[in-house]
This record gives structure tokens, sequence and C-alpha cells, in this order.
């Protein structure tokens, strides 16, 4: 299922939600398209590897709040992200 959600007062489209994914992965395009100081990444030394085998480089992690839903019914969760830098025609996976 693809959804936006609201990250730093910016919408995010093509937030891709696979519950078959064990991280809360944000692409580094988007991570800097959200304004937030790269010095905010807290080191983060696991690695990722995908479906295919393939290792995904990452960047940190950080901890956003997250908003879901629509204005009547809206939620805010705080998401801990894994940064990765991956081409991807989504801005978010969420697990």
């Amino acid at each position: 299922m693809v959804i936006s959600v609201e990250i730093n007062n910016y919408i995010v489209r093509k937030t891709l939600v696979d519950q078959g994914s064990l991280a809360d992965i944000l692409y580094w395009k988007t991570f800097e398209q959200l304004g937030i100081p790269e010095q905010e990444l807290i080191p983060y030394d696991e690695p990722l590897v995908r479906f295919s085998g393939e290792r995904v480089d990452t960047r940190g992690t950080i901890d956003l709040y997250t908003y879901f839903g629509d204005d009547q019914q809206r939620r805010r969760i705080k998401v801990r992200y894994v940064v990765v830098s991956a081409n991807t025609s989504y801005n978010i996976l969420l697990g």
C-alpha cells in the first residue's frame, strides 16, 4: 500500500507500507528535502540487506514524529528511521 505522511511540516508522498520489512527506511534524497541537519543522524553500524541479498549503505538513524491520516483522524507516532542511500521510486518504506 502506498500512502502519504507528514514529517517536519512536509508532506511525503510515495510512502510504501511493507509489512514484510523489518526496518523503517527514510531514503537520503527525502532526508535532504526535509531540511534536517545531517549532524542529527545517530550512527548506525548494523548492515541492511535487501531481499535480493544486496547490502545497502546506511547513513544513520533518526527519530522523527510522523503524522498519519487526515485532519479528523490524525495520529502522531515517533518513528525511528534508518536513513539509507539507495535509488528507489519511493520516499519512505514503513515496515
